[in-house]
């Protein structure tokens, strides 16, 4: 279960609840697919001692989440960005600028 970043806070970034549900559960699916690779490449080495087998151990949900929220993952919907880095840039631009005026 999500509690920070939840999907009410990720869905402006992908367009709805349904679409950040989706997204999130994608992301995680790939972000698990890499930790296995690569776990049963270094399988060897954690066995023989040689590397600490606790950054295997995590929450895919949760890292996928967090990156949607951070704006490391941009999702595509038919094609296009449902949110694009320059909306993104723009918007702490500006939030930016309005801090600095108080």
């Amino acid at each position: 279960m999500l509690s920070k970043p939840n999907v009410k806070e990720i869905a402006p970034k992908v367009g709805n609840r349904y679409q950040s549900v989706l997204a999130i559960a994608k992301r995680a699916r790939k972000i698990e697919q890499e930790r296995l690779e690569k776990f049963n490449q270094n399988k060897d080495r954690i066995k023989e001692g040689k590397e600490d087998y606790s950054e295997y151990v995590f929450d895919a949900v949760d890292r996928a989440s967090k990156e949607i929220a951070d704006g490391k993952i941009y999702i595509k919907i038919n094609g296009k960005y449902a949110v694009t880095p320059e909306v993104e840039l723009e918007k702490e631009i500006r939030e930016a600028q309005e801090a600095n005026k108080e």
